[in-house]
């Protein structure tokens, strides 16, 4: 088929260019859509996929807003610009830096289309496109530290460059991780995959997040930095104590209750606009002597319930043999595996109450 990019030359403007993280990129690109759907207010879809750059137009949506709710992704940039690879320098060139005087270019690339944003930095490019850039914006200068503009190009099959919006807050999650909290599980799952999880809910700002099996609170925590009212509940009552320990050490607030999962949509009440939650696995986990895979039948049970028509909840598995069955209720809209280590390979699914 040849270079879907040079069809194109010398390049099309579009909306917003998402730099993903390179890891899960099936799972990234879907949470930036959700992300961007839930801003836009109506389903965004992808303009362009090259490895770990994602193209999208969504009106009204501004890449600070979108990467302030991204987990698996690097920085969101605004009046993208994509083309063939040849054309990396002069992409960064035609971009408008509006009325900065300093600017930065910064620039990534993906060992192949698909490999992820885990190739070396394009040092070349930069120093290219830079000279490029003072060449045709008089007045404009260098300012590697604390610059006004910065051009991000990501270089995979094609070039892509856009000006910097928004960074993901990347070592912030990491500072938010389970062991870093005040009360903290092995298994809880890292921040950056709670929060994709959230997205994957579709659950617009301000909307209502509730986790069944709180544990830690490492879904509320996200859910609640992103702006959504959350609520959490557990059948384990120093599971609901830490989990409201965790949300204080951080200035967070959540509705939370100890209760069995099957009585959530009761004990804290409507409205239920999406469901994210992480099942015990019952390795290393109390289920007051309840088989694993009836606790999670019984939260889709509780998920159809609580749920209008359309809403979605999102579970991640530790089999994909534990989807709900027909007549449930809920429909699998999607699945995206997540390795953990090499004997353990979890599933992130997306359910829709049909």
């Amino acid at each position: 088929m040849g270079n879907p990019f040079v069809a194109h030359a010398p390049w099309a403007v579009v909306a917003l260019l998402v730099e993903l993280s390179g890891e899960q990129l099936d799972l990234a690109r879907a949470e930036a859509l959700a992300a961007a759907s839930c801003l836009a207010g109506r389903d965004v879809e992808s303009l362009l996929i090259d490895g770990p750059a994602l193209v999208i137009d969504a009106p009204g949506v501004t890449a600070s807003a979108l990467a302030g709710r991204l987990g698996l992704a690097h920085a969101a940039m605004e009046g993208a610009v994509s083309g063939a690879i040849d054309d990396a320098v002069a992409l960064a060139a035609s971009l408008d830096l509006g009325r900065a005087r300093t600017f930065r270019v910064r620039a990534r690339r993906a060992e192949a289309p698909e490999g992820g944003a885990q190739g070396s930095r394009g040092f070349e490019v930069e120093a290219r496109a830079g000279e490029a850039i003072l060449a045709r914006h008089a007045g404009l200068r260098v300012d590697l530290h604390r610059p006004e503009a910065e051009v991000r190009l990501v270089l995979a099959a094609g070039a892509h460059a856009g000006v910097l919006g928004g960074a993901v807050e990347r070592r912030a999650m990491d500072a938010r991780a389970s062991n870093r909290r005040p009360f903290s599980q092995p298994i809880s799952i890292h921040p950056k995959y709670a929060r994709a999880m959230v997205n994957l809910a579709r659950v617009a700002p301000g909307g209502r997040i509730v986790d069944p099996f709180c544990g830690t609170g490492g879904i509320l925590i996200e859910s609640s930095l992103m702006g959504h009212a959350s609520a959490g509940s557990d059948l384990d009552a120093s599971m609901v104590a830490g989990t409201r320990r965790n949300l204080d050490f951080l200035g967070l607030s959540a509705q939370l209750a100890r209760c069995d999962v099957g009585e959530f949509p009761s004990a804290l009440g409507p409205p239920v606009d999406g469901v994210v939650t992480d099942p015990p696995y019952g390795k290393s986990t109390w289920t007051d002597g309840e088989v694993p895979a009836a606790l999670v039948h019984r939260l889709y049970d509780a998920c159809a319930a609580a749920l209008d028509h359309g809403r979605r909840a999102v579970v991640c598995l530790h089999s994909a043999d534990l989807l709900p069955k027909a007549g449930s209720g809920l429909t699998v809209e999607s699945i995206y595996p997540l390795r953990v280590h090499r004997s353990l390979t979890r599933h992130i699914v997306v359910l829709r109450r049909s």
